[in-house]
């Protein structure tokens, strides 16, 4: 290799080196989604309501049944309501609100838990606000059910 070669394959790698840290950076400065930001009521495209409280308990309208019981098909048409306690923590992709249902409005069932997944509208990674909530419809990385805040 000649020395003009060298110099200019030298310049690419720094070029390339600066936009990958600029790239790796912005990921892990993200904003995390505070308590604040959640507090208050979220609702769905189709009616579904949470409204998430500061003490930690949460009640929720016209829920899709699919989302909290098993097996899912029985329940893709039914919806429920009911409240419990939420808690806030890092799941492996996405921050996740983690609601315990402890009342339930389907008979026959005592409650049921499960994730709801945090995300936010900006970012390269769906890390910035605004905030919106959302389940996976079908299998992970397909269609969203999601909550926007009201």
């Amino acid at each position: 290799m000649d020395r003009n070669n060298t110099m200019e394959m030298k310049k690419t790698l720094i070029k390339v080196g600066t936009i990958l840290s600029l790239f790796f950076y912005s990921c892990g400065s993200s904003p995390a989604p505070t308590q604040n930001e959640i507090f208050g009521k979220w609702g769905s495209s189709d009616g579904a309501t949470i409204n998430f409280n500061k003490d930690g308990s949460f009640s929720g309208v016209s829920i899709p049944a699919q989302f909290g019981f098993f097996p899912p098909d029985s329940f893709r048409t039914k919806k429920f309501s009911g409240r419990g306690n939420w808690e806030m923590k890092k799941g492996e992709t996405y921050w996740e609100i983690s609601l315990n249902f402890k009342q339930v409005s389907i008979s026959g069932k005592n409650g049921c838990s499960f994730p709801i997944m945090i995300a936010g509208r900006n970012g390269v990674l769906e890390n910035k606000p605004p905030w919106y909530l959302f389940l996976w419809k079908e299998e992970e990385g397909g269609e969203r059910y999601e909550y926007m805040k009201k």
